[in-house]
């Protein structure tokens, strides 16, 4: 099967359409609430209604939220600073609150700390920065 054609079970397509809703409620929640992650909710949500019905995922291709989200990502290849120190500063902030309540469970807290540091690499050195001139200006202050 192709990745954006949709299921030919008819049950199945309605299972992806009740995911990607759910994922497209939560990705939505996330631009306003720091806590929840929206691009990880939205490819979910591209990735059922590929699956679910070829009029959804049209439209949610073409919406602003997508656009301004994902849509600039797969556009440029590469992220604002901004976006960037976002991303950094809302998995840093979950992460923190996971550790303080994972105290007691060193297990968990290595994995938590595998995570971020794997967030952070792909934040710096995999991702792209856009504009990097001011990039290099505000890390140069930082220093």
């Amino acid at each position: 099967m192709k990745t954006t054609e949709q299921h030919s079970n008819v049950v199945i397509r309605y299972i992806f359409l009740t995911i990607g809703a759910i994922s497209f409620a939560l990705g939505t929640a996330g631009i306003v609430l720091p806590l929840l992650p929206t691009v990880p909710f939205y490819m979910l949500t591209l990735f059922c209604l590929a699956r679910g019905s070829k009029r959804f995922h049209k439209m949610f291709l073409e919406s602003s939220l997508y656009q301004k989200t994902v849509g600039a990502y797969e556009r440029d290849k590469a992220l604002t600073l901004r976006t960037k120190l976002s991303i950094f500063l809302s998995v840093s902030t979950i992460m923190a609150i996971g550790a303080y309540f994972s105290q007691d469970m060193p297990i968990a807290l290595g994995v938590m700390a595998f995570v971020w540091l794997g967030h952070v690499i792909a934040l710096v050195f995999i991702v792209k920065t856009k504009n990097k001139e001011l990039s290099l200006i505000i890390l140069n202050i930082a220093l």
